[in-house]
């Protein structure tokens, strides 16, 4: 498996990003080849970009205190509507100093609801991309097609942090064309005995190396490939069943709250 990071000109708001990994490639897409995509250019393509200061706060926005670890999120209370209106579930009280407001989007634990000020201009927000998955099973048919292709792959990466651990790593909110976990279930360990949980989450795994290799700052690499990847290719679109499930199943389970425990 080798990991190649594509870099680019400056991307702006509603730019193909076909035609920029287009003329950014060295040569031709080949088969076996997965396209990584950070989360944030997807988002500038779909012109999911907010302009602060055109952001009318609600008033529970307005009441909410300044937040240690943003203060470049000038002005405050538009930046905190953002986060109401694009989450689907806020986990910390909005009116209570904090770091960063920890919610739930598109079955992600993320930070600020995937909003980031970091790599736009100053005074403008992007959000979370809209239906990753979507979007990552119709890129990947452009690749197809454009270079004639079978076994490629799309797979949209965003950083995440990790329960206890400092520091970001990538991870999958959108893919297609590989399958994306791989059950263990079955399998026998060294010592013949079978596994009875284990499942690899093959789309995060690659897009943490994936992450990794574009950076996080002043790069301006939005793409990787990730060449002759470990992986199985298919045509079959991905479910959430496969990638998710139940918050009562999860290992983090204890620590969520009655109500959040029990939702499906």
């Amino acid at each position: 498996m080798y990991i190649e990071a594509i870099h680019t000109e400056l991307i702006e708001r509603d730019q193909s990003l076909f035609r920029v990994l287009q003329d950014n490639l060295s040569t031709p897409l080949k088969e076996r080849t997965i396209v990584c995509v950070t989360s944030k250019v997807v988002a500038l393509e779909q012109g999911r970009l907010a302009r602060l200061v055109e952001i009318t706060p609600s008033a529970q926005a307005q009441e909410i205190q300044e937040l240690r670890f943003s203060e470049d999120s000038e002005p405050k209370a538009e930046f905190a509507e953002l986060v109401l209106r694009e989450a689907d579930r806020v986990f910390v009280d909005m009116n209570e100093p904090g770091y960063v407001f920890l919610t739930l989007k598109d079955n992600v634990l993320v930070a600020n609801a995937g909003i980031d000020l970091s790599n736009v201009p100053s005074g403008y927000a992007v959000l979370w991309p809209d239906d990753p998955w979507t979007w990552a099973r119709d890129f990947r048919e452009k690749l197809r097609v454009h270079y004639n292709l079978q076994d490629v792959g799309v797979l949209v990466t965003d950083s995440h942090v990790k329960p206890l651990r400092r520091g970001v790593t990538g991870v999958a909110i959108g893919y297609s064309g590989f399958v994306g976990i791989r059950s263990e279930i079955g399998h026998l360990d060294i010592f013949g005995k079978p596994l009875k949980f284990t499942e690899i989450a093959v789309a995060d795994s690659l897009a943490a190396v994936a992450v990794f290799m574009m950076g996080e700052s002043a790069e301006q690499t939005p793409f990787a490939l990730i060449k002759d990847p470990p992986v199985t290719f298919t045509e079959a679109l991905p479910t959430p069943a496969e990638n998710y499930f139940a918050p009562k199943f999860d290992l983090y389970a204890p620590l969520y709250t009655e109500h959040f425990r029990t939702s499906e």
